[in-house]
């Protein structure tokens, strides 16, 4: 996924964001992509999020591509490539940084390092475990975040944009997490026992850093937020899930007529 930093002004005619994502995740046709998508295909101009894609590593040079027309423009806009530790395996990686670091381009490569390419380990798959040093040999500034720690993210994720409009860009971020759920749905069968290849224990050691946990004992310790609105906060993320959830089931599905509607420009 790659989005474009500075988002344009959202049009308050639009179905707000998180409907139409989910609507989109039904193929349903009040979803982002009119249904035609489906889950691997989103995309919110809008608010700057520029689209997703099935492919491995597959947005990253469009990530790359915009960022050039954002330096052509001169718009102060900074495009940001969101991608695991898996697509470290792909070449369209290394072109894309080698030529996002000789063009300078506001570009910022997340690559969110979970410790696992879908099923396999990655001391399995990589020789040089820490992947930003693969970056550091192109000539760009990197940065090793602990990405269970909200505010450090949002410090370095900061500086990293503000690096990238003064024209110190592309920034490389390796952000260190993990995802305690599995690869895919029956990974996480409980009654049928623990089938992730992941160890129990080590799930389990992760999941004490879980970033929302601990950034609310943060806010608590701090004196920032109460208890009670913290509550009040899930409450209220539970229950705009839950609208987006009835909206999506609530929608229809294109219509067969219209199968080759939005194929190409009207």
């Amino acid at each position: 996924m790659f989005l474009s930093m500075q988002p344009r002004e959202k049009d308050p005619g639009i179905i707000s964001l998180h409907l139409s994502r989910l609507a989109e995740i039904y193929c349903k046709e009040t979803g982002c992509s009119r249904g035609r998508g489906g889950s691997m295909h989103l995309i919110d101009p809008d608010v700057g999020m520029m689209g997703s894609a099935p492919i491995v590593a597959g947005t990253i040079s469009l990530a790359v591509g915009a960022a050039l027309a954002s330096s052509i423009r001169k718009d102060g806009r900074v495009a940001v490539s969101f991608f695991g530790d898996g697509a470290t395996g792909e070449g369209v990686l290394y072109e894309s940084i080698n030529f996002a670091a000789l063009k300078r381009l506001p570009v910022i490569f997340a690559c969110e390092n979970n410790l696992y390419a879908t099923h396999m380990p990655i001391r399995e798959c990589r020789v040089n475990q820490p992947i930003y040093k693969m970056a550091e040999s192109f000539g760009m500034t990197c940065h090793v975040v602990d990405g269970n720690d909200v505010l450090q993210v949002f410090e370095n994720s900061r500086k990293a944009g503000d690096a990238c409009r003064n024209g110190n860009g592309p920034i490389f971020m390796e952000f260190m997490t993990y995802r305690f759920r599995g690869h895919v749905g029956p990974d996480d069968n409980i009654q049928g026992g623990h089938t992730d290849i992941r160890p129990k224990e080590e799930i389990e050691a992760w999941r004490k850093k879980d970033p929302i946990v601990s950034f609310e004992g943060y806010l608590e310790e701090n004196g920032l937020m109460g208890r009670e609105e913290i509550i009040a906060i899930r409450a209220e993320v539970e229950r705009e899930v839950e609208e987006a959830i009835e909206f999506a089931r609530g929608s229809a599905f294109p219509d067969p007529c219209d199968l080759d509607k939005y194929v190409f420009a009207q």
